[in-house]
């Protein structure tokens, strides 16, 4: 199944993206996130999307 269409997987940056600063905050931020859609879709039907940003932990949903 592809959820989002229009999504592009970014190029490689380089580095281990472990080394990043709160990067646990940020995956437990992102699979949490990524639950509550699924349980939703799983439930409804109803496909949502989301934006999460590390700097200031803030969930938006994107609008298609």
């Amino acid at each position: 199944m592809i959820w989002d269409e229009r999504y592009r997987v970014p190029n490689d940056v380089g580095g281990d993206i472990c080394d990043y600063p709160l990067a646990r905050n940020l995956i437990v931020l992102v699979v949490a996130v990524a639950s509550e859609v699924l349980i939703r879709f799983a439930l409804s039907e109803a496909r949502e999307n989301y934006s999460v940003t590390l700097r200031d932990f803030s969930i938006r949903s994107v609008e298609g």
